[in-house]
Protein backbone atom coordinates (compact mmCIF):
# COMPACT_ATOMS: atom_id res chain seq x y z
CA UNK A 1 0.00 0.00 0.00
CA UNK A 2 1.53 3.33 -1.03
CA UNK A 3 1.77 6.49 1.60
CA UNK A 4 -0.19 9.14 1.93
CA UNK A 5 0.67 12.14 0.29
CA UNK A 6 2.07 14.61 3.23
CA UNK A 7 -0.97 17.34 3.70
CA UNK A 8 1.28 20.45 2.65
CA UNK A 9 1.64 18.54 -0.90
CA UNK A 10 -2.50 17.90 -1.07
CA UNK A 11 -3.00 21.34 -0.20
CA UNK A 12 -0.82 22.62 -2.88
CA UNK A 13 -1.85 20.40 -5.15
CA UNK A 14 -5.80 21.37 -4.77
CA UNK A 15 -4.71 25.11 -4.64
CA UNK A 16 -2.55 24.96 -7.79
CA UNK A 17 -5.83 23.00 -9.18
CA UNK A 18 -7.91 26.08 -8.18
CA UNK A 19 -5.80 28.77 -9.47
CA UNK A 20 -5.43 27.47 -12.64
CA UNK A 21 -9.20 26.87 -13.34
CA UNK A 22 -9.71 30.40 -12.30
CA UNK A 23 -7.22 31.58 -15.36
CA UNK A 24 -4.03 33.12 -13.28
CA UNK A 25 -1.29 33.39 -16.46
CA UNK A 26 1.88 31.11 -15.96
CA UNK A 27 4.04 33.91 -14.58
CA UNK A 28 1.74 34.55 -11.56
CA UNK A 29 0.55 31.03 -10.81
CA UNK A 30 4.72 29.79 -10.69
CA UNK A 31 5.42 32.94 -8.35
CA UNK A 32 2.00 32.52 -6.02
CA UNK A 33 2.74 28.35 -5.92
CA UNK A 34 6.66 28.32 -5.38
CA UNK A 35 6.10 31.31 -2.20
CA UNK A 36 3.02 28.90 -0.69
CA UNK A 37 5.47 26.03 -1.26
CA UNK A 38 8.44 27.85 0.71
CA UNK A 39 5.65 28.74 3.25
CA UNK A 40 5.52 25.37 4.07
CA UNK A 41 9.25 24.47 3.76
CA UNK A 42 8.83 22.75 0.51
CA UNK A 43 11.14 23.79 -2.60
CA UNK A 44 8.59 23.65 -5.38
CA UNK A 45 9.44 23.39 -9.19
CA UNK A 46 5.88 24.32 -10.95
CA UNK A 47 5.40 23.36 -15.04
CA UNK A 48 1.94 25.33 -16.07
CA UNK A 49 0.26 24.68 -19.53
CA UNK A 50 -3.60 26.08 -20.33
CA UNK A 51 -4.06 21.96 -20.53
CA UNK A 52 -1.59 20.21 -17.75
CA UNK A 53 0.69 21.69 -14.67
CA UNK A 54 3.65 20.02 -13.36
CA UNK A 55 4.13 19.67 -9.38
CA UNK A 56 8.08 18.27 -8.10
CA UNK A 57 8.28 18.62 -4.45
CA UNK A 58 11.22 18.21 -2.60
CA UNK A 59 11.75 18.59 1.37
CA UNK A 60 14.03 21.40 2.21
CA UNK A 61 17.62 20.62 3.53
CA UNK A 62 16.71 16.74 1.73
CA UNK A 63 19.77 17.31 -0.81
CA UNK A 64 19.94 13.21 -0.37
CA UNK A 65 16.25 12.64 -1.38
CA UNK A 66 15.54 10.83 1.30
CA UNK A 67 12.06 11.23 1.74
CA UNK A 68 11.00 11.18 -1.85
CA UNK A 69 7.75 12.74 -3.00
CA UNK A 70 6.45 11.71 -6.65
CA UNK A 71 5.90 13.94 -9.34
CA UNK A 72 2.12 15.43 -9.68
CA UNK A 73 0.79 15.56 -13.02
CA UNK A 74 -2.64 17.36 -13.35
CA UNK A 75 -4.47 17.50 -16.73
CA UNK A 76 -6.51 19.90 -16.78
CA UNK A 77 -9.06 22.19 -19.26
CA UNK A 78 -8.25 25.20 -20.71
CA UNK A 79 -9.48 27.92 -18.41
CA UNK A 80 -11.21 30.95 -18.34
CA UNK A 81 -10.72 34.03 -16.15
CA UNK A 82 -12.85 34.27 -13.13
CA UNK A 83 -11.59 37.11 -11.14
CA UNK A 84 -13.76 36.49 -8.04
CA UNK A 85 -12.26 32.94 -7.32
CA UNK A 86 -8.69 34.87 -8.09
CA UNK A 87 -9.47 36.89 -5.27
CA UNK A 88 -10.59 34.19 -3.02
CA UNK A 89 -7.72 32.43 -3.60
CA UNK A 90 -5.20 35.25 -2.94
CA UNK A 91 -7.12 35.50 -0.05
CA UNK A 92 -6.55 32.33 1.14
CA UNK A 93 -2.86 32.69 -0.05
CA UNK A 94 -2.28 35.81 1.85
CA UNK A 95 -3.77 34.38 4.59
CA UNK A 96 -1.48 31.65 5.01
CA UNK A 97 1.31 33.54 4.65
CA UNK A 98 0.17 36.19 7.40
CA UNK A 99 -0.35 32.61 9.84
CA UNK A 100 -3.77 33.90 10.04
CA UNK A 101 -5.05 30.43 8.82
CA UNK A 102 -3.95 27.06 9.50
CA UNK A 103 -3.09 24.57 7.23
CA UNK A 104 -5.65 21.45 8.10
CA UNK A 105 -8.47 24.61 7.82
CA UNK A 106 -7.06 26.13 4.49
CA UNK A 107 -7.15 22.47 3.44
CA UNK A 108 -10.47 21.72 4.22
CA UNK A 109 -11.74 24.98 2.46
CA UNK A 110 -10.23 24.33 -0.78
CA UNK A 111 -11.60 20.43 -0.29
CA UNK A 112 -15.30 22.47 -0.96
CA UNK A 113 -14.17 24.67 -3.13
CA UNK A 114 -16.84 25.36 -5.74
CA UNK A 115 -15.31 27.49 -9.18
CA UNK A 116 -18.64 29.02 -10.29
CA UNK A 117 -20.31 32.14 -11.78
CA UNK A 118 -20.96 34.65 -9.71
CA UNK A 119 -24.16 36.29 -11.60
CA UNK A 120 -27.38 34.70 -12.88
CA UNK A 121 -27.52 33.30 -16.19
CA UNK A 122 -30.27 36.17 -17.08
CA UNK A 123 -27.79 39.20 -16.27
CA UNK A 124 -24.32 37.50 -18.17
CA UNK A 125 -26.95 37.55 -21.60
CA UNK A 126 -27.33 41.28 -20.77
CA UNK A 127 -24.28 41.68 -20.60
CA UNK A 128 -22.87 40.09 -23.76
CA UNK A 129 -25.48 42.08 -25.55
CA UNK A 130 -24.34 45.63 -23.52
CA UNK A 131 -21.00 44.63 -24.04
CA UNK A 132 -21.53 44.36 -27.98
CA UNK A 133 -23.56 47.80 -27.90
CA UNK A 134 -21.15 49.10 -26.19
CA UNK A 135 -17.85 48.36 -28.36
CA UNK A 136 -20.49 49.43 -30.85
CA UNK A 137 -20.59 52.88 -29.81
CA UNK A 138 -16.64 53.29 -29.34
CA UNK A 139 -16.41 52.03 -32.99
CA UNK A 140 -18.58 54.72 -34.50
CA UNK A 141 -21.47 53.09 -35.52
CA UNK A 142 -25.02 54.53 -35.87
CA UNK A 143 -27.87 53.78 -33.56
CA UNK A 144 -29.29 51.15 -35.51
CA UNK A 145 -25.81 49.88 -35.25
CA UNK A 146 -25.38 49.60 -31.56
CA UNK A 147 -28.93 47.84 -31.27
CA UNK A 148 -28.09 45.47 -34.10
CA UNK A 149 -24.63 44.71 -32.15
CA UNK A 150 -26.65 44.66 -28.64
CA UNK A 151 -29.29 42.38 -29.88
CA UNK A 152 -26.84 40.21 -31.40
CA UNK A 153 -24.36 40.09 -28.70
CA UNK A 154 -27.14 38.98 -26.74
CA UNK A 155 -28.32 35.93 -28.38
CA UNK A 156 -24.55 34.80 -28.88
CA UNK A 157 -24.70 35.05 -24.81
CA UNK A 158 -27.43 32.58 -24.84
CA UNK A 159 -25.70 30.50 -26.79
CA UNK A 160 -22.28 30.18 -25.69
CA UNK A 161 -23.95 29.87 -22.34
CA UNK A 162 -26.08 26.88 -23.39
CA UNK A 163 -23.66 24.84 -25.29
CA UNK A 164 -22.89 21.71 -24.53
CA UNK A 165 -19.12 20.36 -23.95
CA UNK A 166 -18.99 18.79 -27.47
CA UNK A 167 -19.65 22.00 -28.86
CA UNK A 168 -17.24 23.53 -26.63
CA UNK A 169 -14.64 21.77 -27.39
CA UNK A 170 -15.47 21.95 -31.55
CA UNK A 171 -16.47 25.12 -33.48
CA UNK A 172 -18.40 26.94 -30.84
CA UNK A 173 -16.64 29.82 -32.05
CA UNK A 174 -17.03 29.18 -35.39
CA UNK A 175 -20.73 28.37 -34.91
CA UNK A 176 -21.31 32.11 -33.43
CA UNK A 177 -19.56 34.03 -36.11
CA UNK A 178 -21.54 32.57 -38.46
CA UNK A 179 -24.17 33.07 -36.76
CA UNK A 180 -23.85 36.86 -36.20
CA UNK A 181 -22.94 37.56 -39.80
CA UNK A 182 -26.03 35.72 -41.32
CA UNK A 183 -28.05 37.65 -38.39
CA UNK A 184 -26.46 40.97 -39.17
CA UNK A 185 -26.98 40.41 -42.73
CA UNK A 186 -30.18 39.60 -42.47
CA UNK A 187 -31.11 42.73 -40.51
CA UNK A 188 -29.14 44.80 -43.59
CA UNK A 189 -31.33 43.58 -46.07
CA UNK A 190 -34.30 45.17 -43.80
CA UNK A 191 -32.65 48.62 -42.57
CA UNK A 192 -30.19 48.71 -45.32
CA UNK A 193 -26.73 51.20 -44.50
CA UNK A 194 -25.58 49.15 -41.42
CA UNK A 195 -21.39 49.06 -41.04
CA UNK A 196 -21.89 44.71 -41.26
CA UNK A 197 -18.00 44.35 -40.30
CA UNK A 198 -17.81 46.66 -37.33
CA UNK A 199 -21.17 45.42 -35.87
CA UNK A 200 -20.58 41.78 -36.48
CA UNK A 201 -17.14 42.47 -34.46
CA UNK A 202 -18.46 44.45 -31.36
CA UNK A 203 -21.41 41.42 -30.69
CA UNK A 204 -18.31 38.94 -30.88
CA UNK A 205 -16.46 41.21 -28.65
CA UNK A 206 -16.27 38.90 -26.03
CA UNK A 207 -15.01 35.56 -28.16
CA UNK A 208 -12.57 37.50 -29.60
CA UNK A 209 -9.42 36.64 -27.67
CA UNK A 210 -7.43 39.73 -27.17
CA UNK A 211 -7.14 39.00 -23.41
CA UNK A 212 -5.49 35.57 -23.94
CA UNK A 213 -3.45 37.12 -26.78
CA UNK A 214 -2.00 40.11 -24.78
CA UNK A 215 -1.23 36.95 -21.87
CA UNK A 216 0.22 34.68 -24.65
CA UNK A 217 3.25 37.09 -25.51
CA UNK A 218 3.62 38.33 -21.62
CA UNK A 219 4.15 34.77 -20.50
CA UNK A 220 6.92 34.54 -23.61
CA UNK A 221 8.55 37.42 -22.85
CA UNK A 222 8.99 36.71 -19.07
CA UNK A 223 10.20 33.31 -20.70
CA UNK A 224 6.98 30.99 -19.96
CA UNK A 225 7.40 29.69 -23.12
CA UNK A 226 5.64 26.68 -23.11
CA UNK A 227 2.92 28.13 -21.87
CA UNK A 228 3.11 31.09 -23.63
CA UNK A 229 3.24 29.09 -26.78
CA UNK A 230 0.15 27.00 -25.91
CA UNK A 231 -1.91 30.17 -25.29
CA UNK A 232 -0.81 32.15 -28.25
CA UNK A 233 -1.61 28.97 -30.61
CA UNK A 234 -4.86 28.67 -28.89
CA UNK A 235 -5.78 32.56 -28.80
CA UNK A 236 -4.98 32.25 -33.28
CA UNK A 237 -7.03 29.20 -33.80
CA UNK A 238 -9.86 31.25 -31.84
CA UNK A 239 -8.92 33.81 -34.77
CA UNK A 240 -9.55 31.58 -37.79
CA UNK A 241 -12.46 29.97 -36.18
CA UNK A 242 -13.70 33.42 -35.97
CA UNK A 243 -13.20 34.21 -39.47
CA UNK A 244 -13.82 30.72 -40.85
CA UNK A 245 -17.63 31.41 -39.27
CA UNK A 246 -17.90 34.84 -41.06
CA UNK A 247 -16.48 33.57 -44.11
CA UNK A 248 -19.42 30.35 -44.71
CA UNK A 249 -21.71 32.90 -43.23
CA UNK A 250 -20.94 35.90 -45.79
CA UNK A 251 -21.12 32.89 -48.67
CA UNK A 252 -24.40 31.87 -47.04
CA UNK A 253 -25.76 35.62 -47.36
CA UNK A 254 -24.53 35.80 -51.14
CA UNK A 255 -26.65 32.53 -52.02
CA UNK A 256 -29.83 34.31 -50.27
CA UNK A 257 -29.13 36.85 -52.82
CA UNK A 258 -28.84 40.30 -50.20
CA UNK A 259 -25.88 42.69 -50.34
CA UNK A 260 -22.56 42.20 -48.99
CA UNK A 261 -20.75 45.15 -49.72
CA UNK A 262 -19.49 45.10 -46.34
CA UNK A 263 -17.37 48.62 -46.67
CA UNK A 264 -20.21 50.53 -47.13
CA UNK A 265 -20.59 53.97 -45.05
CA UNK A 266 -23.57 54.28 -43.01
CA UNK A 267 -25.41 57.30 -43.50
CA UNK A 268 -28.03 56.23 -40.55
CA UNK A 269 -28.26 58.23 -37.72
CA UNK A 270 -25.16 58.74 -35.82
CA UNK A 271 -25.26 59.06 -31.76
CA UNK A 272 -23.36 61.99 -30.22
CA UNK A 273 -19.33 61.98 -29.27
CA UNK A 274 -20.88 62.02 -25.54
CA UNK A 275 -22.48 58.94 -25.49
CA UNK A 276 -18.83 57.49 -25.78
CA UNK A 277 -18.64 57.87 -21.59
CA UNK A 278 -22.15 55.79 -20.41
CA UNK A 279 -20.60 53.21 -23.31
CA UNK A 280 -17.31 52.84 -21.43
CA UNK A 281 -19.24 52.65 -18.25
CA UNK A 282 -21.79 49.87 -19.49
CA UNK A 283 -18.81 47.98 -20.78
CA UNK A 284 -16.36 47.84 -18.16
CA UNK A 285 -20.27 46.80 -15.89
CA UNK A 286 -20.52 44.31 -18.66
CA UNK A 287 -16.97 42.71 -18.66
CA UNK A 288 -16.77 43.00 -14.80
CA UNK A 289 -19.93 40.88 -14.54
CA UNK A 290 -18.72 38.32 -17.00
CA UNK A 291 -15.14 37.89 -15.30
CA UNK A 292 -16.70 37.29 -12.07
CA UNK A 293 -15.68 40.52 -9.91
CA UNK A 294 -16.78 40.05 -6.99
CA UNK A 295 -19.32 42.57 -5.85
CA UNK A 296 -17.27 44.58 -3.33
CA UNK A 297 -14.66 44.72 -6.28
CA UNK A 298 -16.91 46.23 -9.05
CA UNK A 299 -16.07 49.82 -8.14
CA UNK A 300 -11.84 48.19 -8.79
CA UNK A 301 -12.89 47.60 -12.22
CA UNK A 302 -14.96 50.32 -13.43
CA UNK A 303 -12.30 52.41 -12.24
CA UNK A 304 -9.41 51.07 -13.75
CA UNK A 305 -11.48 50.67 -17.28
CA UNK A 306 -12.61 54.17 -17.13
CA UNK A 307 -8.60 55.13 -16.21
CA UNK A 308 -7.11 52.85 -19.19
CA UNK A 309 -9.83 54.71 -21.64
CA UNK A 310 -8.54 58.37 -20.87
CA UNK A 311 -5.51 57.62 -20.52
CA UNK A 312 -4.93 55.96 -24.06
CA UNK A 313 -7.15 59.22 -26.00
CA UNK A 314 -4.29 61.37 -24.08
CA UNK A 315 -1.84 58.94 -25.72
CA UNK A 316 -3.18 58.54 -28.98
CA UNK A 317 -3.69 62.65 -29.21
CA UNK A 318 -0.06 63.04 -28.55
CA UNK A 319 1.99 60.01 -29.89
CA UNK A 320 -0.35 57.51 -32.25
CA UNK A 321 -2.04 54.61 -31.02
CA UNK A 322 0.75 52.49 -30.65
CA UNK A 323 2.04 55.66 -28.05
CA UNK A 324 -1.33 55.57 -26.53
CA UNK A 325 -1.70 51.99 -25.90
CA UNK A 326 1.88 51.52 -24.33
CA UNK A 327 0.76 54.33 -22.29
CA UNK A 328 -2.14 53.13 -20.73
CA UNK A 329 -0.87 49.99 -20.13
CA UNK A 330 2.21 51.02 -18.47
CA UNK A 331 -0.40 53.06 -15.89
CA UNK A 332 -2.31 50.33 -15.25
CA UNK A 333 0.68 47.77 -14.67
CA UNK A 334 1.95 50.24 -11.95
CA UNK A 335 -1.73 50.52 -10.56
CA UNK A 336 -2.40 47.19 -10.59
CA UNK A 337 1.26 45.90 -8.61
CA UNK A 338 0.42 49.06 -6.33
CA UNK A 339 -3.14 47.99 -5.66
CA UNK A 340 -1.70 44.43 -4.81
CA UNK A 341 0.96 45.55 -2.45
CA UNK A 342 -1.11 47.92 -0.54
CA UNK A 343 -4.14 45.77 -0.22
CA UNK A 344 -2.92 42.23 -0.30
CA UNK A 345 -5.21 41.42 -3.58
CA UNK A 346 -4.37 40.27 -7.13
CA UNK A 347 -3.50 42.72 -9.48
CA UNK A 348 -5.65 41.85 -12.17
CA UNK A 349 -8.94 43.16 -11.17
CA UNK A 350 -7.25 46.28 -11.90
CA UNK A 351 -4.62 44.41 -15.22
CA UNK A 352 -7.57 42.39 -16.82
CA UNK A 353 -10.51 45.31 -17.07
CA UNK A 354 -7.76 47.88 -17.89
CA UNK A 355 -6.40 46.46 -20.52
CA UNK A 356 -9.58 44.07 -22.00
CA UNK A 357 -11.03 47.50 -23.98
CA UNK A 358 -7.50 47.91 -25.85
CA UNK A 359 -7.55 46.86 -29.90
CA UNK A 360 -5.35 44.03 -30.28
CA UNK A 361 -7.95 41.67 -29.87
CA UNK A 362 -10.38 43.40 -32.63
CA UNK A 363 -7.40 44.03 -34.79
CA UNK A 364 -6.27 40.63 -34.87
CA UNK A 365 -10.23 39.58 -35.70
CA UNK A 366 -10.29 42.11 -38.41
CA UNK A 367 -7.05 40.25 -39.92
CA UNK A 368 -8.62 37.25 -39.86
CA UNK A 369 -11.50 38.01 -41.50
CA UNK A 370 -9.54 39.93 -44.12
CA UNK A 371 -7.59 36.41 -45.03
CA UNK A 372 -11.15 34.89 -45.79
CA UNK A 373 -12.76 37.41 -47.70
CA UNK A 374 -9.25 38.13 -50.01
CA UNK A 375 -9.11 41.49 -49.10
CA UNK A 376 -4.32 41.41 -49.12
CA UNK A 377 -4.36 45.15 -48.52
CA UNK A 378 -6.11 44.97 -45.13
CA UNK A 379 -5.05 41.74 -44.24
CA UNK A 380 -1.06 42.98 -44.69
CA UNK A 381 -2.36 45.82 -42.70
CA UNK A 382 -4.07 45.07 -40.13
CA UNK A 383 -1.38 41.90 -39.45
CA UNK A 384 0.98 44.85 -38.55
CA UNK A 385 -0.59 47.03 -36.82
CA UNK A 386 -1.85 44.21 -34.50
CA UNK A 387 1.91 43.30 -33.88
CA UNK A 388 2.76 46.85 -32.93
CA UNK A 389 0.00 46.71 -30.61
CA UNK A 390 0.45 43.78 -28.70
CA UNK A 391 4.59 44.82 -28.68
CA UNK A 392 3.02 48.12 -27.40
CA UNK A 393 0.79 46.91 -24.99
CA UNK A 394 2.79 43.91 -23.62
CA UNK A 395 6.23 46.60 -22.86
CA UNK A 396 4.22 48.73 -21.27
CA UNK A 397 3.38 45.76 -18.65
CA UNK A 398 6.68 44.75 -19.04
CA UNK A 399 8.14 48.09 -17.84
CA UNK A 400 4.99 48.75 -15.16
CA UNK A 401 6.48 45.84 -13.60
CA UNK A 402 9.94 47.11 -13.79
CA UNK A 403 9.04 49.85 -12.07
CA UNK A 404 6.58 48.49 -9.44
CA UNK A 405 7.18 45.16 -8.98
CA UNK A 406 4.32 43.13 -8.02
CA UNK A 407 3.78 41.15 -4.36
CA UNK A 408 5.86 38.37 -3.67
CA UNK A 409 3.58 35.42 -4.66
CA UNK A 410 1.61 37.81 -7.42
Amino acid sequence: MSNQLPLEVRFLKRYARQLHAAGVPAHQFEHMMTALADKLDFNCQVLSSPTAIFLSFIYKGDDEDQRPIPMQLMRMNPPSINLGNTAELYRLGNDMFDDKIRLEEAYVELRDWQLAQLYPLWLQILCWGLSGGAVAVMLSTSWAGIGVAALTGALLGLLVTQAGDTLREGGLEAIAALFATFLVFAINSIIPGLNVLVIIMSSLIVLIPGLALTIAVNELSTHHLASGSARFAGAMVTLLKLGLGVLIGTVIVRWMGWPTNIDAITSLPLPPDWIRWPALLAAAFSFAVLFSVRLKDFHIAILAAIISYVISRVGVAVGGLEFGVLLASLAISVLANAYGRLFKSPGALIRVPGIILLVPGIIGYHGATALFLETGDDLSETTLLAFRLVISLVGGLLFGNTLVPPRRGH
